[in-house]
This record gives structure tokens, C-alpha cells and sequence, in this order.
């Protein structure tokens, strides 16, 4: 069996043994099946029968298709099915219907992968064959019946390949009879017979699809491609264009040069069973198209609460643990506690920001910040009088770092973005703007570079600046996102900004790139980037980068979400770039993430959900001892790279909303912060620690990804109100903590953190989703915020404890010795 989403340009006459049931979830397509033409819209649902010649195109709208193929003995005694809801058969209705229930059955057990799930598949696939047997049950599939009819599939087969290789040619019917051997009259039928269109049209229609491919593709004259493609003379190409696409030649030529053309399939070929099981298809990212197909779904399974209710009464997954409590520890770097984030530096002067990085301090001790935008237009740092003589400004500089440094805080200090008056030409990023242009004047940037360090140091002092960093750019290879230039100017600007700042003190820490994800995985930007610096000899005192979970090669913001990498993608970029960085022979230089969060749209649903907690401790566990600072993108949704939804809870980046509420990441950074210094023991979904005193600390999470339709990139299941449906169904985890050896009596608080204990977004779906909170609703679901806390005394020797998780469930035990 084989179930998938696609979306269809073209695709010639094909065949293949399996038998196969397109859904159309949105949009339209043209198919010619069993010698006739259909077209089929949105909720549309035709079967393909094992042999049967079929051929599918699109109309003038994009479309999405759900395409299930399986073997024809599924079907008993060779049935031939006869479905196919366009031609509008009233009482088929309610039939029809049993069929897309199975689909949409058979789609949501694949995606949320709950245990049994492809038997369950299995078992909708089994009844679905049994409603086309009971209610479309159409005779007998000759084809299939028939061994001698194979022969006939061969020889068309090659039939339609010599057309498609020699389509400029001269080809008579005449000619392609003698070659297979058959008489005029024979071969015309069987060919007819078996496409459902004449020899000669089919040939006219093949040089029609090479003559548009041309049209859209080069700038020959339309006689020439009339030629090139086996017409007799223009007017006849002309004549015929128009009857297929509604339009001449020429026109056609124009508005695929004024827009993106849809551009066919060049490999005309068709393709049998034996090369490709499914034709000539290509698989797609789907946007909101699913949903059209869950309608579908059971009753039972077709509500929020029963979806919730039916992941709790799944088998439990269960992990034991055993724990000496004087066994041998090890010392780790909380690398999570080396930098935070936030949107840009002008955000920095407003009040709740400053109150929410005070409260944030105080329980989670970074030692640096980062954000965008410290030489913005906003911040006033930069000016030139008429004579083009520049004006620095340091005064909201200061105000910044005044604080910051008040707050026990060091700036990350990012260098962006190019205030405007510097800017070599206009290209901007975010609501507010942010200039990506390199300098129009290298030698007035590195004066504003110079200025800018030695105004600091002498603010600050020089033991003060050797423990900040200073990180040239923000994301330089997303050219012409975040860098106006080319990879090699970026390069050179690196070059001058390093020496500009070491000219004033050699000590301080410069480095970079801040580079996207997408390029590690995709190209050699990152090998490039350092071979320059080798040979030119420019320091790198430590390289960072952002990792996030989309698919890397797709650079730009659209209207979708992008696919969904695996949990493991953030381990294994760092160590891809780990290993360029020893190939470079750079492995000492220290490593550092710039920015990481589950997903780069700063408006993604999930951001605000109880599932951030135990993503975030799963990223953070996964990655100790990998890189130096662990920099979480970012501590609030006073953050503005766009214009600010109303909802308090519109899926930011923040680990606290703006009205200072705790989100659960936010308690994740909390819970972290509380383990000790020593690692005990570290496993899929916990991890124990101890501090010098002998107190132990122990912290489970239960992490559970996004569903298979959501990591394809289909959002449909996803709304203000269903955020939790977008993830696979999974049951309890539970874990079995034994610890032996316990040396006097200790205090065991546990903090239970899950979806009705302390999550902030949870209780205010629960209040009823209010768009704008009073200060009562505020206090309210302040007080309803954070960790459920109780305790006990554990007295015994040996001790053991069972701790039952539901999927984005967290809790740590806290052992603290009694005196």
C-alpha cells in the first residue's frame, strides 16, 4: 500500500497494476480514463482499476490530490471497480461517502503514528475494498484476467515512446502499423481503444505540450518552434493551440513572461509498473488541504476532547531507573545559561521589557545578551552633516547598556543592521526595518566600528569589554534577506569590521557569522567563510549560528509552513558544522547558537502550548557539552519583527508573553536552573544531577512531536482553539525512579508541569480564549501559572517512586538533605 499527497502538473498515459484511488483535496484536474475525459473538483474521488490506461492534467487552478495505490488482490476475483463521483450520481452520494470516511481514517492513523497504527491502517484499507466490492462492484478487470493482454501493454508502451522521441518527425499511422507488425485498420483500433483518442490526435496533443514547454522556455520565433515541434506550417500550429489552451501562441508566450508559468513535465515518457509504481508524480508540500478530509472522520474522533481522551488510554510507555546516590558524577557547563535573546535593541528602552529581563534574572542567571538592531535608525547612533562628515550619538546606547549591565547582564553585541545614511542602497528586513545593505563607504563603517568600541570601553573599561562578544552581522548567507550583498563582500566586511575593532583593543572577542541553518546543510558558505579568514588571516574568536526546525532549504516567509525536520536535526546541525569547523581546522574556536527555537515564523501556534517545555529541555539535554551557549531565541513577545497580533497568545517567540506571563518554555528554563552542577545519569526523557552538598535533583520529560501531516507542511489541523491536534497520539510515559544508598532522611518536593498543572495557555483556553485581558484576568492567570509543588520526607535507605507523565508532561524531584 501506498498513501500519499501530491500535486499534478501533467502526466501522460500510464498504467500500472495497482489499483488507485485519487482524492481531490483542492483545486481541479483533467483525467482521461477508459477512453473518456473527466474533470474532477475539490471532494471528487475517482478509481483508477490495475491496467488501465489513464492520464491526468491540470485545469487552470493548482490543485492538491490524496493518491491511494495497493495491490489489485486486494480486490477479489480481478473486480473491476466502477467509481467515480463526476459523473454526479445521486445515490452514490451516501457510498461515496464510506469511501472518504476510510480515507480520512487510513490518513490520520499514518500521521499522529499511535501505537498499532498500521494495523489499524491496514484494517480501513481492508474495509474500504470491501465497500468498493459491495457498492461499485462493476464486473470483471479483464485486463487483469487476460495473461495475453500483457503484450498489448507493451506494445503500446513502446509505441508512445517512439512518439515522444520522434514527435518532430513525420509519423504516419501507416508507418507505426508495419512497425508493430499489424494492419492499418487493426492497429488504429487497438491504439484508440486503449488511449481513448486517436492516433493523430494523441500526436498532436504530444507536439502541442513540447511546442508550450518552448514557448515559456525560450525566446525562438513561434515559426520556428511551429517546425521544430512536427507541425506542417504556422497557421495550422496556431490553429490547433488555440482549440487546446484557449489562446494563440503568441499570447500564451506573454503571460507566461509576465508571471511564473506552470511548467510541464519535459520527460514525456510514460512510465509502466515495472519503472514506477505510481507514474510520473511528483509529492508536494501541502498547505491546508487535509482538512477538507477530516470532515470525514468518526464522531469519535472528530472533536479536540475525545482526541485528548483517546492519547490517555494508550499502553504506556515505561523506563526504569536505578540510581546510587554516591555514584560517580560528572562536571557539565549549563550552556543554556551563557546567552539569552531578545527582538532588537530599541525594544530595550521600554519599561515592561526591562521589567520582564529583571524578573527573568533573577531566576535564571545568563550572563549575556543578544538582539538585533543596535546601529538601527531608531537608535540615533549615526548621522552626516551636508558635507557628509558623520555625527555619532551614544546616548540610547547607553541607556541600554546601563541597565543591561545593572541587571549583572553582558551585551552579545550583534553589529546590524546599516544605519540608513551609510547604507549602500535600501533594502530593509522586519515591520521595523532594519537596513541589510553593506556600506556604501568601507572606511566611514569601520570609523562608526571603532568609535562605537572605543565609546564603550571608555564608558565600561577595558576588563569590562574582554568578556563581551562581538558577533559581525545577523544571518549573511540568506542573501537578499538578511544581507544585501554578495557571499564575497560579506566576507571582505567581515574582514574590515574584525580589524576595525581589534585596532582598538587586540583582546576583545570578535566573531560570527550568525549563519542560518540552511546553508550548512545546503551548500559551503560556511567552508568558504573560513578558508577566507584562514588565508587572509582574520581572527575568529568563536562561530555561531541559529538552528530552527523547518526544512533548511527553503529560505523565504510564505503563506505555509515548511516541513518539519526530527527532533534530532538541532544535535546533528551541530554536529555537521562541528565537523566543517575540524575539517578547516578551526575545531578549537568556541561554538555558539546564536538563536534556536522550534520554528522560525514568529507567529507559529505552537510556541505559546505546554509542548515547548519538554522540546526545550530535549533540545537543551541533547546538546550538552556540544557547543558553549545554547542562546534561546527569545526571552519576550515585546518583540516586533512584525506587526503584534491582538491575542496575548498569538504563537511568539517569547519564552514570557507581553503581558508577563509565563509561558511553559519559560518554566522549562526555570526547572533547568534548579539542577545541580554534577551529572548523575541522562536517558531518553530524564536526566539526574547533584550538587556538592549531596542533594540530587531529577528532571522527566515527555517529549511528543508534530504529526506526519504537520511535518510535511500541512497546518490544517491547526487553529487558535486545536493547537494540540498537530501532534503524534501517544500515551502516558512513566518512569520508575529507584535510589539506593540514601544517607540520612531528605526533603523530595516535586513540580509537576503539564497541561492542568501550570500551563498558562491551557488555563486561559479554559477561561475562553479572552483577546484582551483585564489586570484581574492578568493577576488571575498569573496565579494559575507555573509548577504544582508538594512534598515529602524520604526516610529509607532505598527508595522508589513511579512518575506517570501525559505527552508534554514534565517533573522534577528535588532531593535535599535534612539536618
Amino acid at each position: 500500500m501506498k498513501l500519499f499527497v501530491n500535486s499534478v502538473k501533467h502526466i501522460d498515459f500510464h498504467w500500472h497494476k495497482e489499483v488507485e484511488i485519487v482524492y481531490v483535496l483542492h483545486g481541479s484536474i483533467i483525467m482521461y480514463l477508459d477512453q473518456k475525459q473527466y474533470t474532477l473538483h475539490e471532494d471528487d474521488v475517482i478509481v483508477v482499476n490495475s491496467m488501465s490506461v489513464h492520464k491526468i492534467e491540470r485545469t487552470n487552478q493548482d490543485n492538491v490530490l490524496l493518491t491511494l495505490q495497493f495491490g489489485p488482490e486486494l480486490l477479489n476475483s480481478n473486480a473491476f471497480i466502477s467509481c467515480n463521483s463526476a459523473l454526479n450520481v445521486d445515490q452514490d452520494a451516501s457510498r461515496l461517502h464510506s469511501i472518504k470516511q476510510n480515507l480520512a481514517q487510513m490518513v490520520w492513523e499514518i500521521n499522529k503514528k499511535s501505537p498499532g497504527y498500521q494495523s489499524f491502517t491496514m484494517g480501513r484499507l481492508q474495509m474500504l475494498c470491501g465497500c468498493l466490492q459491495r457498492y461499485f462492484l462493476g464486473g470483471t478487470n479483464t485486463p487483469m484476467g487476460e495473461g495475453s493482454k500483457d503484450y498489448d501493454y507493451k506494445r503500446l508502451n513502446r509505441v508512445l515512446t517512439y512518439i515522444d522521441s520522434h514527435y518532430n518527425e513525420k509519423i504516419t499511422l501507416q508507418e507505426m502499423a508495419q512497425s508493430e507488425h499489424l494492419s492499418l485498420h487493426y492497429f488504429s483500433h487497438f491504439f484508440t481503444d486503449k488511449i481513448g483518442i486517436s492516433f493523430q490526435k494523441y500526436l498532436t496533443l504530444i507536439r502541442l505540450e513540447k511546442a508550450q514547454t518552448q514557448l515559456a522556455g525560450n525566446e525562438k520565433k513561434i515559426s520556428e518552434i511551429a517546425l521544430d515541434c512536427g507541425f506542417a506550417n504556422v497557421k495550422l500550429f496556431n490553429k490547433y493551440f488555440k482549440e487546446k489552451y484557449g489562446c494563440t501562441p503568441g499570447s500564451y508566450r506573454e503571460a507566461s513572461h509576465a508571471a511564473v508559468p506552470h511548467q510541464l513535465n519535459v520527460n514525456r515518457k510514460p512510465k509502466t509498473y515495472e519503472e514506477s509504481s505510481s507514474g510520473d508524480y511528483y509529492e508536494m508540500e501541502t498547505l491546508n488541504a487535509i482538512g477538507s478530509l477530516y470532515r470525514y472522520l468518526d464522531a469519535k474522533m472528530d472533536t479536540g476532547q475525545d482526541k485528548v481522551h483517546l492519547s490517555t488510554t494508550l499502553g504506556a510507555d515505561q523506563t526504569r531507573i536505578e540510581v546510587q546516590a554516591d555514584q560517580t558524577s560528572f562536571v557539565y557547563e549549563k550552556h543554556w545559561n551563557t546567552t539569552m535573546t531578545a527582538g532588537r535593541a530599541v525594544e530595550g528602552l521600554r519599561e515592561d521589557w526591562r521589567k520582564q529581563l529583571s524578573a527573568l534574572k533573577g531566576k535564571i542567571p545568563f550572563q549575556h545578551i543578544r538582539f538585533h538592531g543596535i546601529f538601527n535608525d531608531e537608535m540615533m547612533v549615526y548621522s552626516e552633516k551636508e558635507d557628509g562628515t558623520p555625527v555619532y550619538n551614544w546616548s540610547y546606547v547607553d541607556k541600554l547598556y546601563d541597565f543591561i549591565l545593572d541587571q549583572g547582564v553582558r551585551p552579545f553585541v550583534e553589529l546590524s543592521f546599516m544605519p540608513s545614511q551609510l547604507a549602500r542602497s535600501k533594502e530593509t528586513i522586519f515591520w521595523w526595518k532594519g537596513n541589510i545593505s553593506p556600506p556604501s563607504d568601507r572606511a566611514k563603517w569601520q570609523a562608526l566600528v571603532r568609535e562605537f568600541v572605543r565609546h564603550c570601553l571608555n564608558r565600561y573599561g577595558a576588563e569590562e569589554l574582554k568578556k563581551w562578544y562581538f558577533e559581525v552581522w545577523n544571518e549573511p548567507d540568506l542573501a537578499g534577506v538578511c544581507w544585501a550583498g554578495s557571499k564575497e563582500e560579506y566576507f571582505a566586511f567581515y574582514e574590515s569590521t574584525v580589524h576595525a575593532i581589534k585596532s582598538v583593543l587586540h583582546e576583545l572577542k570578535v566573531g560570527g557569522p550568525a549563519m542560518g541553518y540552511g546553508s550548512l546543510w545546503n551548500d559551503t558558505w560556511a567552508e568558504e567563510f573560513l578558508a577566507y579568514c584562514r588565508k587572509r588571516e582574520v581572527a575568529i574568536d568563536f562561530f555561531s549560528f541559529h538552528i530552527y526546525s523547518e526544512y533548511p532549504k527553503l529560505k523565504a516567509e510564505d503563506d505555509r509552513l515548511t516541513q518539519i525536520m526530527p527532533p534530532s536535526f538541532y544535535k546533528e546541525s551541530i554536529d555537521r558544522l562541528r565537523q566543517k569547523m575540524n575539517a578547516s581546522l578551526y575545531g578549537h574556536v568556541e561554538l555558539h547558537v546564536t538563536e534556536w527555537n522550534f520554528s522560525l515564523y514568529d507567529r507559529n501556534l505552537l510556541h505559546d502550548t505546554m509542548f515547548m517545555a519538554p522540546f526545550v529541555i530535549y533540545q537543551t539535554m541533547n546538546t550538552l557539552g556540544d557547543v558553549k551557549a545554547m542562546a534561546f531565541w527569545s526571552f519576550t513577545d515585546v518583540f516586533e519583527e512584525s506587526i503584534v497580533p491582538a491575542s496575548p497568545f498569538y504563537g511568539g517567540f517569547g519564552l514570557i508573553n507581553r503581558d508577563g506571563l509565563k509561558k511553559p518554555s519559560y518554566y522549562a528554563f526555570e526547572l533547568m536552573q534548579k539542577l545541580g552542577d554534577e551529572l548523575l545519569i541522562k536517558g531518553e526523557g530524564y536526566v539526574g544531577t547533584r550538587k556538592s552538598d549531596g542533594s540530587m535533583q531529577f528532571l522527566f520529560y515527555h517529549y511528543v512531536h508534530v504529526d506526519q501531516l504537520f511535518t510535511s507542511g500541512d497546518w490544517s489541523e491547526l487553529s487558535c482553539s486545536t493547537r494540540y491536534d498537530v501532534f503524534e497520539e501517544k500515551g502516558d510515559k512513566t518512569f520508575e525512579l529507584k535510589l539506593n544508598k540514601l544517607a540520612g532522611p531528605y526533603k523530595c518536593t516535586s513540580y509537576q508541569l503539564d497541561r492542568e498543572h501550570g500551563s498558562v495557555f491551557d488555563e486561559w483556553t479554559r477561561m475562553g480564549s479572552p483577546y484582551s485581558l483585564t489586570e484581574e484576568e492578568i493577576f488571575y492567570l498569573n496565579g494559575r501559572s507555573g509548577p504544582v509543588i508538594r512534598t515529602e520526607i524520604v526516610r529509607k535507605e532505598c527508595w522508589s517512586k513511579e512518575i506517570m507523565l501525559p505527552p508534554h508532561g514534565v517533573m522534577l524531584l528535588m532531593f535535599d538533605r535534612q539536618y
